[in-house]
């Protein structure tokens, strides 16, 4: 079974503030070629048995996408989809955000993103959200690793902050974006100690080359059964991501480089993410 744990929906001419417009502008990114990323998304992850879906809050840099939007979305394919609650812990309503999300529109993880939310993992805002989430069996997925956002610390993002956390909450399960980038031997250092800490490599094989090195990285180290595949739709496909995956090692062509074992890639692919996170299948839900 594929699972996609790690996909976007919004609107961007809605749910994107001043600031993060310009950051787009400035990167030369045009939110107009994702097209209409609802619809889009309902298509384009039908390559996974189950996709994760979130939006992102974060007041510092401009996030703005409701999380009853998201659960309205998600709603519309409930034999395949997951809602993941978007939960700014810089807000002061975060934590009735927090149960709102999971008791009246049942979701069943939570995304945070330090970077875009300038606020250091290990706040005591964010301990709150962690307690919440242990002890309901939501798990967390970070965004880790840096990011076109401007006017917020990059710092905050770094996967070694999330070791303090695993060992603080041992019970909850987290999921670190994007394999930390551009610090994917931090990542792997984190996953390989901490039993209910995972990572994702969404939104990393379009980079090929610092792609191959981090997947030979996590082969050496033998922590590849801790990466769970993601997408980052709408930046990517699910289908495209699953295809670039697979041509890890064209990179490398008649190098004589060694290559990315494609058992492991497969394996990868195939992860039984809903088991590991304690996920319940869209389709068994009430």
């Amino acid at each position: 079974m594929i699972v996609d744990i790690h996909t976007h929906v919004f609107r961007s001419d809605l749910h994107f503030g001043l600031s993060l417009q310009d950051d787009l502008k400035r990167c030369g990114v045009d939110p107009s070629t994702w097209g209409d990323v609802e619809e889009n998304h309902l298509r384009d992850t039908q390559a996974a048995d189950v996709a994760i879906v979130f939006g992102l809050q974060a007041n510092a840099s401009g996030w703005e996408i409701p999380n009853e939007f998201v659960a309205a979305h998600v709603a519309k394919a409930a034999d395949r989809l997951l809602f993941f609650a978007a939960i700014d812990p810089a807000q002061t309503n975060a934590m009735e955000e927090l149960q709102r999300c999971h008791q009246q529109y049942g979701a069943c993880g939570v995304k945070m993103a330090p970077l875009y939310q300038n606020v250091h993992p290990c706040d005591p805002r964010c301990y709150e959200i962690y307690r919440y989430c242990m002890q309901h069996g939501l798990p967390i997925l970070f965004h880790a690793g840096t990011s076109f956002v401007s006017g917020t610390l990059l710092e905050y993002s770094r996967p070694i902050h999330f070791d303090t956390v695993a060992n603080d909450f041992r019970d909850l399960k987290i999921v670190l974006a994007h394999l930390g980038h551009p610090w994917e031997g931090e990542t792997i250092a984190v996953i390989r100690r901490n039993a209910n800490v995972y990572a994702d490599l969404s939104a990393l094989y379009y980079r090929p080359w610092q792609f191959y090195n981090s997947m030979r990285l996590l082969e050496e180290y033998r922590a590849h059964e801790k990466v769970l595949f993601g997408s980052d739709f709408p930046f990517t496909t699910t289908a495209g991501s699953i295809n670039g995956v697979r041509q890890i090692n064209d990179v490398i062509a008649q190098s004589g480089l060694p290559i990315v074992s494609p058992e492991i890639i497969d394996r990868i692919i195939n992860r039984d993410t809903l088991n590991l996170l304690e996920l319940t299948h869209p389709k068994h839900l009430k």
